[in-house]
């Protein structure tokens, strides 16, 4: 392996060399706000990014975020059954609870989820325009839940004048997905609403363990019954220039989910009892100013969750119910100041409060968290006529529950000829232990510390194709013990390896990307860490045979993984997974398409005893207006 890897770093920068022209498959304009909390130019960016683009989850016609990260971002994932079950994205091995999730600036991270995950899940594509993942520690941009990076969901804008958009799929497991948008705008004020509605009767979650004889068949030929999901999304947002210089926005998405699952893996904990209710609310009202210096933003954001949990009483085998709600509560100042040409300093403050109400008492389960933070940013010309972009941040956070926090980060992106460009990267990372590993449903602990963690990168190439090698640290990493719950494991924990991209298109009708990991990532004991791929790689190609069809294969390879630390338990990769797509467009506003996911029908589990999909088709339609 080792000796693959330098061969493929060689070629690759053999490569980078020479494929420096433009080229139509690279969008090169795509805006990033994520990295230093403002929007630039992706070129301009020193950290390693990731954009999917509006045209990308519509070609693909992913459904769900989680779908979206795994297949079109090189993101490993795991998860306990069908839709809408819980799951678990690893940015560069960093687990879900060092990944800051935003909705248009909302922190979705739920602080009382089981896991500490942000729910990937529950979030439709239908209105999504923009999907952003920064790697790397952004605690200094973002402050907490960012020590591994930030994934940045942008909605949809209401555009000049009055458009809808209308979607309708069904397909395999009875899955009906229906959206529409609707939004107007003029120049003095805009509006836009969106509502999704999806409805699937699922399969079994739980499925044989490899350690059962019947592992490898399927819950119909087992007589499992199904674990059917339920989601309801709906998004408005509102918008109004009281001047050509200040303007007010408020938005609100609200999530309402109905998933079943099982009560654990393998075919002894099938049951029609367990279910989740969530109830996910986030709320935005901002105020802003921009003049020829400033551009300052006064904004208020609430999260609020709420889940209603149905299960099975160990000691009693009767259902019971059990309520958890949770919120996060922030307002933030601050002012973007252009000091000079392609320079600004970005400069705020925000208070935080996190706070979860469950069935626990006399506990004081909230902490809250004051911040002031700074960020500048230069382009400049230090090497002939090519740009050299340097990037400055830190950020201060007092806790009241928790030793405060000074973090930062430092980059460099240096273009040698062209789109040619090294860059380099380093940040720290702080990460509070949430509410739910604090005083939640499943193994709390409330002694656990906040981690502190480093990541580094060093990126070569161009537009076409590129190398990264990263090393990331986590100081007293929190971790899950099947038998003790949240633990504390002393000393540094570290995450290291290689990614490889290249995009291009080809003869004018054939577009290729491929993304490949390589991840060594261990505990302080030096023990691998669980449900962490080695090694994955996608790779998407599509031919546009017209200007109005297009055929799309995505296939993708995930090596060894195992499901337990130290390589114990069930070895759960060493697979490959292949889907198809076709988009027909009938019109400027009509296109139909098809889909089939698994096209071999590959039976593969990424948690041992929980159940994947097996061959899938889908049929759906897209009307514009």
């Amino acid at each position: 392996m080792q000796r693959t890897i330098q061969l493929s770093l060689i070629s690759v920068a053999l490569l980078a060399g020479t494929l420096q022209a433009q080229n139509q498959y690279t969008l090169n304009n795509i805006e990033v706000s994520t990295s230093q909390g403002t929007a630039l130019n992706k070129k301009d960016v020193t950290d390693s990014v990731t954009v999917i683009t509006k045209e990308e989850i519509e070609d693909s016609r992913v459904t769900t975020l989680n779908e979206a990260l795994h297949k079109l971002a090189n993101m490993p994932m795991t998860q306990n059954g069908g839709p809408g079950t819980s799951s678990s994205i690893y940015l560069r091995g960093m687990s879900s609870k060092r990944i800051l999730v935003l909705i248009d600036g909302v922190r979705y991270n739920n602080p009382t989820a089981i896991g500490a995950t942000a729910e990937f899940s529950q979030i439709m594509l239908n209105n999504v325009e923009q999907i952003e993942i920064i790697k790397g520690a952004q605690s200094g941009v973002w402050g907490s839940d960012a020590s591994g990076g930030v994934i940045n969901i942008i909605t949809s804008k209401a555009k000049k004048g009055l458009h809808t958009n209308v979607n309708m799929e069904y397909g395999a497991y009875d899955t009906l997905q229906t959206s529409l948008t609707a939004s107007y705008a003029t120049k003095k004020y805009d509006f836009l609403a969106s509502g999704t509605y999806f409805d699937n009767d699922g399969f079994s979650a739980a499925e044989p363990t490899q350690s059962e004889t019947n592992y490898g068949k399927r819950y119909d030929d087992l007589g499992l019954e199904k674990d059917s999901y339920e989601n309801k999304t709906l998004n408005t947002k509102f918008g109004y220039n009281i001047t050509d210089n200040d303007r007010v926005e408020a938005n609100i998405q609200a999530i309402n989910s109905l998933v079943h699952y099982d009560k654990g893996a393998g075919t002894a904990n099938d049951s029609t009892v367990p279910n989740t209710y969530l109830q996910n609310r986030f709320y935005t009202l901002a105020l802003k100013h921009k003049d020829t210096l400033n551009n300052i933003t006064l904004q208020y954001n609430l999260s609020t969750f709420k889940r209603d949990v149905t299960y099975v009483d160990w000691f009693t085998s009767l259902p019971a119910t059990t309520n958890y709600k949770g919120s996060v509560n922030e307002i933030k100042l601050d002012d973007k100041i252009d000091y000079m040409k392609d320079s600004f300093l970005r400069v705020g403050a925000s208070y935080q409060k996190f706070k979860q109400t469950d069935i626990t008492p006399n506990v004081d389960k909230s902490y809250s968290a004051i911040a002031v933070y700074g960020t500048n940013y230069n382009k400049l010309h230090l090497l002939a006529d090519n740009n050299t972009i340097i990037t400055e941040s830190v950020r201060y956070d007092k806790y009241n529950n928790f030793d405060n926090s000074l973090t930062g980060k430092l980059g460099i992106k240096q273009f040698l000829k062209d789109d040619l460009y090294i860059s380099a990267n380093i940040g720290s990372g702080y990460n509070a232990p949430t509410l739910g590993q604090l005083y939640g449903q499943w193994g709390a602990n409330p002694n656990l510390k906040p981690e502190k963690s480093k990541t580094s990168d060093i990126t070569f190439g161009n537009d076409t194709v590129w190398v990264t090698g990263f090393y990331n640290e986590i100081t007293d990493l929190i971790d899950y013990d099947w038998t003790l719950g949240y633990i504390q494991i002393s000393g540094i924990s570290k995450f290291k390896g290689v990614e490889l991209g290249y995009e291009d298109f080809y003869f004018d009708f054939l577009g290729v990307k491929a993304l490949y990991t390589y991840l060594d990532a261990k505990d302080a004991d030096n023990k691998n860490l669980a449900r962490r791929p080695k090694s994955q790689l996608d790779v998407t190609a599509t031919y546009y045979a017209t200007d109005d069809i297009d055929f799309g294969v995505n296939a993708q390879y995930i090596g060894t993984r195992y499901d337990k630390a130290d390589n114990q338990g069930a070895q759960t990769g060493k697979y490959t997974v292949a889907n198809f797509v076709t988009n027909v467009r009938a019109n400027k506003n009509l296109t139909f398409y098809a889909k089939i996911d698994n096209i071999t029908d590959k039976y593969y589990q990424t948690v041992d005893g929980y159940a994947t999909a097996g061959r899938s088709a889908y049929v759906g339609l897209n009307l514009k207006y």
